[in-house]
């Protein structure tokens, strides 16, 4: 019986525009009405993901910052947050890369350091509450992760200068086409899935996971039932159970149906 069910968002239970599936608040209702978690498990910051909800925020539990952040009805908790020496030296790593957009993630607010304008749209799309800095180093947030826009491509571009640079404690994971996450080499939203798992006694076996980039696969492997998008790619295909239909056919609420109703 699945007691939990965790989906990445964008690429995922989003299509390409954005959108939920169209009977997605009544698949919703649905689970909610059996007790099965919801949790939305996600590169963003919560506050952003509960915009994302709208007046239904309150009926999903969350994972936001790739792990970072636990928020449910009866917890919330921060998880291995990054220190300060670790963002000075990850900035520093990264703030000469031509093009590359810095976004310093607290708990409720980005800090975008020097941005370039015509980036702008692209990263607030993600990050709606923020504010541009020019001296990170007068910044006394608890920051939880660093996320980089690379337009140039994350994979091919920015990952290959950095990983082999950063603090021993820090890792960086590529999260999409133009993204990567830098946070406590420990923290993945694998990480947060074990500790709600742990915290509501739920098993592996009861647990449905849905991802489609390299950041999901450690949540998938912590479910029976793991599913990667027809759209993800090969990496996280191999490490899960299960194929579902794309994003943009909205796979996760047609597996929902088919597994748990």
């Amino acid at each position: 019986m699945i007691k939990l069910i965790t989906s990445d968002m964008d690429g995922t239970l989003l299509n390409d525009r954005g959108e939920f599936a169209p009977d997605f608040f009544e698949v919703l209702k649905e689970l909610n009405k059996r007790n099965i978690k919801f949790i939305a498990a996600s590169g963003r910051s919560c506050y952003a993901l509960e915009e994302v909800f709208g007046n239904r925020k309150n009926e999903v539990s969350y994972i936001s910052d790739n792990g970072g952040h636990i928020k449910c009805k009866d917890t919330e908790e921060i998880i291995l947050p990054m220190n300060r020496d670790e963002v000075f030296s990850t900035v520093e790593i990264c703030k000469n890369i031509e093009k590359l957009q810095l976004i310093l993630c607290a708990k409720d607010k980005a800090y975008f350091l020097n941005p370039d304008k015509e980036y702008l749209d692209a990263i607030t799309y993600y990050y709606t509450n923020y504010e541009i800095i020019d001296d990170y180093k007068n910044l006394n947030e608890q920051i939880l992760k660093v996320a980089l826009f690379d337009v140039y491509g994350s994979a091919a571009n920015s990952y290959p200068k950095i990983k082999d640079k950063l603090d021993k404690n820090l890792s960086a994971v590529v999260s999409s086409v133009n993204w990567i996450d830098i946070m406590n080499k420990d923290l993945n939203k694998g990480t947060a899935v074990k500790r709600l798992q742990k915290l509501y006694n739920i098993k592996e076996d009861e647990t449905m996971a849905f991802g489609d980039f390299n950041n999901d696969i450690e949540m998938l492997k912590c479910a029976r039932y793991s599913f990667a998008m027809e759209n993800a790619n090969e990496q996280v295909k191999k490490n899960a159970n299960y194929i579902a239909d794309t994003n943009n056919n909205f796979g996760v609420v047609k597996a929902i149906k088919d597994f748990v109703f």
